[in-house]
């Protein structure tokens, strides 16, 4: 399946209950191998060699986004070094305020470790959530994992070959959001909300240093 067939799919699907077709859908995309190849092509006709508009962070492609959806393509890098699990933001606890659907795309993959919160939202900080038992699920090729908004705190684990996964993340409706994302330490406590928000900051920095954009596709 290539990316427009999916995006027009997706576009006609209750994103809230077809969960079945978006994730045979997402399997189906998941078998393309040129997926980048042509993301990248696209990018330069539009913008050039720029990547605001094409990349999410340091590591993953932004392949299609809308009010409704977003779909990345991410890369995960075995590591060695703790600076190298803070770029990846591998073991690192954490819940998301939106759902998301990921795929194994390529190599290995990697691991992701997920417990379910069982109590009632929003969460304190400092206060350790009751939680479900623990389970562990390895992102190979092919494999489709579904998690809910604030219901699960996960982390990833670094595989073993270089990898990729395509995450397809469903927009929050705000006016019905019971909490916002979470940071956890190794014990589940509540540190703070919000993701990675150094990282972020950071990668949004050093793209503000690169020269405007240069659009080519005229030429």
């Amino acid at each position: 399946m290539n990316l427009e067939t999916f995006i027009a799919r997706l576009n006609t699907y209750d994103l809230q209950r077809d969960k079945d077709c978006i994730i045979d859908d997402l399997r189906q995309l998941a078998s393309n191998r040129s997926l980048l190849s042509e993301h990248l092509y696209a990018s330069i006709q539009q913008d050039g060699f720029s990547t605001r508009n094409s990349l999410y962070n340091a590591y993953a492609f932004v392949l299609h986004s809308n009010d409704l959806f977003t779909l990345r393509l991410g890369f995960w890098s075995p590591v060695n070094l703790h600076d190298e699990h803070e770029t990846f933001i591998y073991d690192l606890n954490h819940s998301h305020d939106f759902e998301m659907y990921v795929v194994g795309y390529s190599g290995d993959g990697y691991t992701t470790i997920i417990r379910e919160i069982l109590d009632d939202l929003p969460l304190q900080a400092g206060k350790i959530p009751r939680l479900g038992k623990q389970r562990s699920v390895k992102l190979s090729p092919g494999k489709v994992l579904y998690m809910p908004a604030l219901k699960e705190i996960h982390k990833q684990i670094a595989p073993q070959s270089m990898s990729a996964s395509l995450s397809l993340l469903i927009h929050p409706e705000h006016s019905i959001r019971a909490d916002e994302a979470w940071c956890f330490d190794e014990h589940y406590t509540p540190l703070y909300p919000g993701i990675a928000a150094q990282e972020t900051a950071l990668f949004t920095q050093v793209l503000s240093l690169l020269p405007p954009r240069q659009s080519f596709a005229a030429q």
